[in-house]
């Protein structure tokens, strides 16, 4: 049998009909892939495996894929140094604006940039904030050797306090000593504890009388010692707000703000500048964030999913379990622009109070 040969041009028509039929039938593979399909996205975790932020970085990344459009991959990688400001310096400096690699961070990477700028290698006004969660702090005191059960007790304790603290840049540490000052109360800084569990073994032991905690810690380590009446909390920072009130924790809702404990003569001048600035950066205590320049469509795709991701009940269930707080957050362009603005009053409006926290921190 005699078989005709098709000519180039008719054989490239038949090849051109076959898909456009192909796309007719189903018409996905006319459509544009998203662009996170088939990628890999990096979320970095400056901390060590087992802590909070690796925890909450883990989580994310087991949740978020299912929001993004493209269903992308989303692994961890933690990147520790020198209390995550490697990490931050890599992400924010070096990697590639291209909307697949992310930071999850305390707000350490931020007080960095006006406490030791030396160690920042980004201008912290052009990173870009997609998600940030507040966490107010607690003051805790062991009754029995201070009898002090309330700050206004602070005055009449029968022992010099001594306050525990991290690294003397930390807020952690400075803001319980700027507290003190506030009321006038002569006390001793003790720095160059390990975090949360050696505080608080240190403040029932009776090496320090006095230190600072997380809301995440106070369900499980201060509450129970709280009834035992080994502990007492004398006040929470609370979440200072664009008036610079302070708010109380809703974790927290019965402990009152130190702003509130405070007279009214003391809360002007520099010290309480200073209280500000240590406070202020506590409405972003933990954020996820992208390089400067990564491009808005990318952005807008990455928020959209985050805000799905946090109203998720399966995500918000096992986030409260894991860190018994809910994953209450500021999303996306209102994330973004609570940061730059808290960012500008630091670096502006709050430079008595940023010069007097340097000076303690010298000291």
């Amino acid at each position: 049998m005699n078989r005709k040969k098709l000519s180039l041009g008719s054989m490239y028509a038949v090849i051109g009909l076959a898909l456009l039929s192909s796309s007719l039938a189903d018409p996905t593979r006319a459509a544009e892939q998203p662009f996170y399909a088939g990628k890999t996205i990096r979320l970095i975790a400056g901390f060590s495996p087992g802590g909070t932020v690796d925890i909450r970085a883990r989580l994310f990344a087991r949740y978020l894929p299912k929001f993004i459009p493209g269903n992308p991959s989303v692994i961890v990688q933690n990147m520790t140094g020198a209390g995550g400001q490697i990490a931050a310096n890599y992400v924010f400096s070096v990697a590639k604006p291209d909307g697949l690699t992310l930071l999850h961070f305390p707000n350490s990477a931020i007080v960095n940039a006006y406490m030791e700028p030396a160690t920042v290698q980004y201008d912290i006004r052009q990173i870009v904030i997609l998600w940030v969660g507040a966490d107010s702090w607690t003051a805790v005191t062991n009754p029995k050797v201070t009898q002090v059960r309330k700050a206004e007790e602070l005055a009449r304790t029968p022992v010099r306090l001594r306050v525990g603290g991290t690294g003397v840049t930390s807020m952690r540490s400075l803001r319980p000593k700027v507290a003190l000052e506030l009321f006038g109360v002569d006390h001793t800084w003790v720095t160059g504890y390990g975090g949360s569990a050696d505080l608080l073994v240190a403040v029932e032991r009776g090496e320090i009388h006095l230190f600072e905690d997380p809301q995440d810690g106070y369900k499980p380590n201060i509450q129970p010692r709280e009834k035992e009446g080994t502990v007492a909390v004398l006040w929470q920072t609370g979440i200072m707000t664009s008036d610079e009130s302070f708010k109380r924790s809703e974790v927290l809702p019965h402990v009152p703000t130190l702003g509130e404990i405070l007279a009214k003569d003391k809360k002007t001048g520099p010290l309480w500048e200073a209280w500000k600035a240590a406070v202020a950066p506590q409405a972003f205590q933990y954020a996820i964030g992208l390089p400067p320049a990564v491009p808005a469509e990318r952005f807008a795709i990455l928020s959209r999913a985050l805000e799905k991701m946090t109203q998720d009940p399966a995500f918000r269930e096992e986030f409260q379990k894991a860190l018994g707080e809910p994953p209450d957050a500021l999303v996306g362009e209102p994330a973004n622009r609570l940061v730059k603005d808290a960012v500008k009053k630091l670096l502006e409006d709050y430079q008595a109070g940023v010069q007097h926290l340097r000076k303690l921190a010298k000291k």
